[in-house]
């Protein structure tokens, strides 16, 4: 039987929580056979789950400076973001509205050196870098595991739609999406995730997923030093529908005003890869 969502309380409203799997980052880089069979059981359940990164202390610094330079880039003026707006490319740049704002930076373009960083973050270029290189690091890792556990007497893997030097749209985005006065202006935007994995930190309640097995919503917690990791339909495609690609919304518990930062790397395959079984 599937996990029972459990209750929490926010500014006295009691909410419903995602039940989801926790995989430890460090015992997945050892390839724990316990903790891979975890990550499969998550990833074809739910397709929503933590990855605890506390081991990886300069990991965790680098997100949480992460926060301060994306607070610092959305407090600019509307004319110095739409600086870095590009016109029809919806994987590059700036992009935003009356309550929200993002800024996408493709890991092609910071490895290759092919557009510069918008002025504002350019003295936490070593930061930006940093992030973006484990994270790489760590969705590689994710699906080495899954792949080994999917065709465990084979060589197929998921890393050959995933080669590091072939050209793809995998990126780093930051978003400002403020917590509004009345939750009544919280507009529908339920969506699943097109790319292959998506990482997700945050520090406040703002996502909700679709739970498969009764497709009641339940909220997923923000907790320091974990990300919270997305399957996508790449992902669910390649793998023939063994991995669950979970309907979700952002969105908020309760009313009232307040600053929301979230720090993504959408983890995304070769730009000519086909969604197709493997």
């Amino acid at each position: 039987m599937p996990a029972a969502a459990t209750k929490a309380v926010v500014e006295n409203t009691e909410i419903d929580v995602a039940p989801l799997e926790v995989i430890n980052l460090k015992l997945l880089l050892e390839d724990d056979e316990a903790e891979r069979l975890k990550l499969h059981h998550a990833a074809s359940s739910l397709g929503f789950f933590y990855i605890d990164a506390r081991n990886s202390t300069e990991y965790v610094a680098d997100v949480e400076q992460m926060y301060s330079i994306t607070e610092r880039y959305f407090m600019q003026t509307e004319e110095a973001k739409l600086r870095d707006y590009v016109e029809f490319d919806e994987f590059r740049g700036y992009k935003g509205g009356k309550n929200w704002g993002s800024l996408e930076i493709l890991r092609d373009d910071i490895l290759h050196n092919k557009v510069s960083l918008p002025n504002v973050v350019q003295p936490d270029t070593a930061t930006i870098h940093g992030f973006i290189s484990f994270s790489h690091e760590i969705v590689h890792t994710i699906i080495a595991s899954l792949s080994k556990s999917l065709w465990p007497d084979s060589k197929k893997s998921l890393k050959d739609k995933h080669r590091p030097h072939e050209p793809n749209n995998s990126s780093l985005k930051v978003y400002r999406g403020p917590m509004l006065e009345n939750l009544a202006d919280v507009g529908d935007n339920t969506h699943t995730d097109g790319g292959t994995l998506t990482l997700l930190f945050t520090d406040k309640w703002g996502t909700q997923i679709e739970l498969p097995w009764n497709k009641e919503w339940a909220w997923v917690e923000a907790r320091p030093g974990h990300a919270i990791v997305t399957v996508g339909d790449t992902l669910q495609a390649l793998s023939s529908g063994k991995f669950h690609s979970c309907r979700h919304r952002v969105s908020q518990p309760v009313a009232g005003f307040e600053e929301r930062w979230a720090v993504t790397y959408f983890f995304r395959p070769e730009n000519d890869t086909a969604m197709a079984p493997m």
